[in-house]
């Protein structure tokens, strides 16, 4: 029996507005000079490319829900295919980012974060599907492709895949949706008055 395509969920991101918007707050009334210059520049950076992955999912989401909809492939899927390509690029340099941070000892952008969520963040990687898409020219070359040439979403509409190097859509938006947290969370450590020069953590 051939499946219903609407019964299929492509799943949300919850987050809570805008990274980059917040930031913006921050840097103005200067709330983020307790970082150090590195953290300063992890966490603007963390904030614009985890807003971009979010942003570029959401977009390939409508796309794939249109199409999934109306049954018409050709007129949604390259847009699906570079609105994800992009979210997998901007959440993999966030990934890195973050790990420079766990290297990097002249940061203190991590004393704004529990352990616990550093250890959650810690695990997640989308660097076997963004290599791929990186270097699929390279496995051309080498004989080492199989199936489409492109980032592509497989018939459940339950991953993207290419060349066999597959993420789902659960996990991808899980990975952005506490990386998501994960940047809130250095906000909500931050200090939210600012006196005579001095800066004070008023319970929340």
């Amino acid at each position: 029996m051939e499946r219903k395509n609407t019964n299929i969920e492509i799943p949300d991101i919850n987050r809570d507005g805008s990274l980059i918007k917040r930031l913006m707050i921050v840097v103005l009334v200067g709330f983020d000079s307790v970082l150090d210059k590195e953290g300063r520049l992890y966490f603007r950076l963390l904030c614009r490319l985890i807003d971009k992955a979010a942003d570029e999912y959401l977009t390939a989401r409508e796309y794939i829900m249109e199409e999934i909809k109306t049954k018409d492939k050709l007129a949604y899927r390259f847009s699906v295919i570079d609105h994800l390509e992009n979210c997998i690029n901007a959440i993999n340099r966030a990934i890195k980012t973050f790990t420079c941070s766990l290297s990097e000892k002249r940061s203190n952008i991590l004393n704004f974060v529990s352990t616990e969520t550093v250890s959650r963040v810690k695990e997640y990687s989308v660097s076997n599907v963004r290599n791929r898409i990186e270097h699929i020219n390279e496995d051309i070359l080498g004989n080492k492709f199989e199936g489409f040439v492109f980032l592509d979403v497989n018939e459940d509409y339950s991953q993207i895949c290419i060349n066999n190097k597959c993420l789902s859509f659960v996990d991808l938006a899980s990975i952005i949706e506490n990386y998501h947290n994960f940047v809130l969370e250095i906000f909500n450590n931050l200090p939210n008055r600012c006196e005579k020069g001095i800066y004070y953590y008023d319970k929340k």
